[in-house]
């Protein structure tokens, strides 16, 4: 899996691009949401890096990930974690995980493993409560 420049677009990008493919598929309720909110404004991230981004999490995936099924999406904890690590800046961190949380919520059911990666960002940044607190 490649890395990123610590808070940069591209290291944003790719957890909510993470969000909308944890759970095996990627639903267009998933990328209205995304694109509705306006988050990728907020966070200063074009569209196109956004898309870029996203293209380049799949093809690391599909090199990286130990199980081929389809809807199988296997990422190890620490690479979760590393990926995570990648935003630092608490403010970015706050407004990335309340996007994912959008993300995960769009098509109406958080599955299993979007529950994990929400719930691996959440011990990873360690300031959660107000945000997941408002999405209740």
């Amino acid at each position: 899996m490649r890395s990123y420049p610590t808070d940069s677009p591209k290291a944003m990008s790719r957890l909510l691009a993470l969000a909308m493919i944890a759970d095996g598929r990627l639903a267009p309720q998933e990328l209205k949401t995304l694109h509705r909110s306006g988050l990728l404004g907020v966070l200063r991230v074009s569209e196109d890096t956004f898309d870029e981004t996203a293209g380049e999490l799949c093809q690391d995936l599909l090199a990286t990930s130990r199980k081929r099924e389809p809807g199988m999406v296997d990422i190890e904890p620490d690479t979760i974690d590393r990926l995570l690590a990648e935003v630092q800046d608490p403010a970015l961190r706050a407004t990335v995980l309340k996007g994912m949380l959008e993300i995960a919520r769009a098509d109406s059911v958080i599955d299993h493993r979007e529950r994990r990666l929400l719930r691996r960002a959440v011990n990873a940044w360690a300031e959660p409560e107000s945000v997941l607190d408002t999405a209740a």
